[in-house]
């Protein structure tokens, strides 16, 4: 018999024909077999093609045509977690409303590699072909209306497609963002951060304390607490740090609930935090979440400041 090169996933289960999902405009990608429904595909994707950062069609043991992968380290944790959660069972990939191939997941998969394969195996170069150009297309769309870099487009075909398929999809965003909605970004400059840090310590302190309380309230009388909080509070600028301390490792349970009491004090137009996290169950999606809601927050900062100058002009 044939060896068929498994790597960390094992005892495929092919199709023998493609699958026609029930709801029709999945994006094409990984997603969940749920059991005991009419649509077993999840509705939420696990990955999808702009998530990948590489795509190479080649040939296992048996000489049959497979699609592999590898998957942007900003989604890599969830897919750890989610092929974790799927253990002894099953996940598909999802191509143009159709499942192509289902496979068994046998351990966490924390290296971000994947393999799609199918039993009509001659279908995947072009597949391969296909996936390839969405993600191109996604990178380009992120560009849409830039001037082009000349010499970029001096580099054969070839080289520009590698270079986009390469390119990591959610730091171009990143990057795209921090250029095309600056007040959505804040720049600070703090040039002595010694009382803040001594602040944060009580706190950190504070909170560490055994079998202190139950209760929130009780945490935000405390003495640490409240002179952090009117620190802040006094200079928005010491927000930035904030962003960057301990309260910002675990946001849900007490830490969000702080946070939020500190923002929404200053800013009481500001969201919640917490409305932000706790849909999400990863620490990538997470990460995501926490970066949307800064952005709310540093736009209220910049408008508060650009308030404020305007402000001293006037009186200048």
């Amino acid at each position: 018999m044939c060896k068929k090169l498994l790597g960390i996933l094992v005892l495929f289960s092919f199709l023998p024909h493609f699958l026609v999902c029930q709801n029709k405009f999945r994006e094409n990608g990984w997603y969940h077999i749920l059991s005991g429904q009419t649509d077993s595909i999840s509705r939420e994707p696990i990955v999808t093609v702009k998530d990948f950062i590489s795509l190479r069609l080649e040939t296992d043991y048996c000489k049959k045509n497979v699609i592999s992968g590898q998957i942007s380290k900003y989604k890599s944790r969830k897919w750890a977690k989610e092929t974790e959660k799927t253990i002894g069972r099953q996940i598909a990939f999802v191509f143009n409303d159709s499942v192509i191939t289902s496979l068994r997941v046998n351990c966490k998969i924390e290296s971000g590699a994947f393999q799609i394969t199918s039993i009509l195996d001659k279908e995947l170069p072009g597949i391969y072909e296909q996936l390839k150009q969405e993600k191109i297309d996604s990178i380009e769309a992120l560009f849409e209306g830039w001037e082009k870099d000349s010499l970029f487009y001096t580099m054969p075909l070839e080289q520009r497609d590698s270079i986009r398929i390469a390119t990591d999809y959610w730091e171009a965003s990143a990057w795209v963002d921090l250029v095309t909605k600056p007040d959505e970004h804040y720049w600070y400059s703090i040039t002595d951060s010694t009382e803040y840090k001594k602040l944060e310590e009580a706190l950190q302190e504070e909170l560490g304390k055994p079998d202190f309380s139950s209760k929130v309230s009780n945490y935000m009388k405390s003495e640490a607490y409240q002179a952090y909080k009117t620190y802040i509070c006094n200079d928005p600028e010491y927000i930035n740090l904030m962003f960057k301390s301990f309260l910002f490792k675990q946001f849900k349970g007490l830490n969000g609930y702080l946070i939020d009491d500190i923002i929404q004090t200053r800013y009481p137009l500001a969201p919640s935090i917490r409305a932000y996290v706790e849909k999400t169950d990863n620490s990538d999606d997470e990460r995501f979440a926490v970066y949307k809601w800064q952005r709310k927050i540093w736009f209220l900062m910049n408008t508060e400041k650009r308030i404020n100058n305007m402000k001293k002009k006037q009186l200048e």
